[in-house]
């Protein structure tokens, strides 16, 4: 008998939910959607309010090939190498990805994300160029800009 109450109590309460029983149980009681309205063809969509961030690039000033022995430019016989790109900087054995610049005129620094040798790291290094632009400095070494 105890069965049986417990039994019959969630049919009593699912009668008592107040929609209508379905005869066919593909059914569901969901209201139908409006149609989303789609623009028209010759209109132009809104401009997204998602604006992407500003890429940060070197100046053009800094970059090129920079090498510590002049006669080793173009060449990967120094290690010392260094290529510098308007949104990447290419080392000997590592490559970095730029995601920030800051400063102006003949000081900069550089925010990298670095890969390379099975490892990746995110650091800071400042550049300094000369006056007449054909040498930079960084982490205490000077390197000779190629032609």
């Amino acid at each position: 008998m105890r069965n049986a109450f417990l039994l019959a109590v969630p049919a009593v309460l699912a009668a008592c939910s107040g929609e209508p029983a379905l005869k066919d149980p593909t059914q569901n009681n969901s209201v139908a959607a409006e149609p989303l309205g789609m623009p028209d063809a010759g209109q132009p969509a809104p401009p997204s309010s998602a604006t992407p961030a500003p890429v940060a690039e070197i100046p053009e000033a800094f970059r090129g090939e920079w090498n510590r022995v002049a006669a080793d430019c173009g060449t990967d016989r120094n290690a010392s190498r260094l290529r510098v790109e308007a949104g990447s900087l290419r080392f000997y054995e590592s490559s970095g990805t730029v995601e920030d610049v800051a400063g102006k005129g003949r000081t900069i620094t550089v925010r990298a994300r670095y890969s390379g040798e099975g490892q990746t790291e995110e650091r800071t290094t400042r550049f300094s160029l000369s006056q007449d632009g054909k040498t930079l400095r960084s982490e205490g070494m000077d390197r000779v800009r190629c032609r």
